[in-house]
């Protein structure tokens, strides 16, 4: 057990460079579970905001009504410009204008143009504002098809809009849903850990022992090269589960949840990827790369693919041209299963299997893409004979 103990020795060494990785990570996980810690309650957002009333009826006051609720409005600004400025300096979020003739139009049946806005900075609030406005209106019209005037309609409407409903969710005693969410957001940064801190660790171990020299040393010993590559292996898988254990246990204990049903499935998850975190060292191993080249490849697999897939931003928010390139990537597949897991998209049993298959494929590529790669550079670096039968 030579190159066992020996690799485990190197890889001592060169794990100095991945604990920052470690220490962040596990910071920001605390992080995270702490400040999710209390009572959630979700609050409107306010937002700044000009109301223009150009037709200046009962049914534009009711509406004007309806849009200052929960919102701080403005009527300090005297013109167009002042108005353009303040939204381009971020002291105004929104502008809405009633036109001339929105009664009218209300009374016809009209929605084209029947309300105008402006907005200079995209948020989630300007999208929710311009959705609340066009439910609105559709609430209107669907009043006034009950036979109801323009202003009834209008009254109805706002009163529909701002109903309330208390929902209270059943929970098991002694475990929150707010746990294990967080858990699994816990889980869906892991791909980024592992590939730093694997390729940081196990990359230059791997170049270390697998030196020509080295290996023509050992390969004159009585040891086999099987041996001296079981034994690499060996200690490789021995430290890829150890700190696959490690970064398992110490999030459940930082999130106060114990594995059950689904959430065995982030745990295998997590393995899976680990597990290709290794491989894909491995493969990068074999190039013998120096270790500023080590590093450049790790920010940009780890980064790139985090981005790409989904792990720092959702994927819902990624467009589909990205999420058509991610897919090719193991991580889209690894984040995809953390989110059916977390409920964020229908979860099946079948497309968990095919997520958690397609990472496996990636693993048992790349297995095969290291396996030729030695075998090329082995016979290129083997010593020749010349054609008397003497070594070259």
């Amino acid at each position: 057990m030579q190159v066992f103990n020996a690799f485990l020795r190197v890889l001592r060494s060169k794990f100095g460079s991945a604990i920052i990785y470690i220490v962040l990570f596990f910071i920001v996980g605390i992080m995270m579970t702490r400040a999710d810690s209390g009572t959630s309650v979700w609050e409107k957002t306010k937002m700044v905001m000009v109301i223009e009333d150009l037709d200046d009826t009962p049914e534009s006051r009711k509406l004007v009504e309806f849009i200052s609720e929960g919102n701080v409005v403005k009527d300090d600004f005297t013109n167009e410009d002042d108005i353009t400025d303040a939204m381009y300096y971020t002291m105004l979020d929104y502008v809405v204008t009633i036109p001339k003739g929105y009664a009218e139009k209300l009374a016809s049946g009209q929605t084209e143009g029947i309300i105008e806005s402006r907005h200079m900075h995209e948020s989630y609030a300007v999208a929710n504002m311009g959705m609340l406005l066009d439910e609105y209106v559709s609430t209107v019209m669907a009043y006034r098809q009950l036979g109801k005037t323009p202003l009834e309609a209008s009254e109805a409407a706002c009163k529909a809009l701002e109903a309330k409903v208390d929902v209270t969710i059943a929970q098991e005693e002694g475990k929150t849903e707010d746990a294990a969410s967080m858990m699994l957001i816990y889980f869906r940064y892991m791909p980024y850990i592992f590939l730093c801190v694997i390729m940081n660790t196990l990359c230059p171990a791997l170049v270390a022992m697998n030196k020509k020299d080295l290996r023509f040393r050992t390969d004159c010993s009585g040891l086999t090269p099987q041996s001296y590559t079981m034994q690499q292996f060996a200690a490789s898988a021995l430290y890829i589960v150890a700190l696959w254990a490690v970064f398992t246990v110490v999030g459940a204990v930082i999130n106060g949840v114990m594995f059950s049903g689904r959430l065995w499935l982030a745990v295998v998850n997590g393995l899976v990827f680990a597990l290709f975190s290794a491989v894909f060292a491995l493969f990068v191993s074999e190039f013998s790369p120096n270790p500023n080249v080590i590093t450049a490849i790790t920010q940009i697999a780890s980064l790139g693919m985090c981005f790409l897939c989904g792990v720092f931003v959702d994927q819902a928010l990624l467009g589909g041209g990205v999420l058509a390139a991610a897919r090719f990537l193991p991580a889209y597949w690894y984040v995809r299963l953390i989110r059916m897991l977390n409920g964020d998209i229908v979860f099946t049993a079948g497309e968990a299997a095919l997520c958690l298959g397609i990472q496996a494929g990636f693993v048992a590529v790349f297995v095969l893409l290291t396996i030729l790669v030695h075998r090329a550079r082995y016979v290129s670096a083997a010593p020749r004979k010349t054609a008397a039968g003497s070594a070259a």
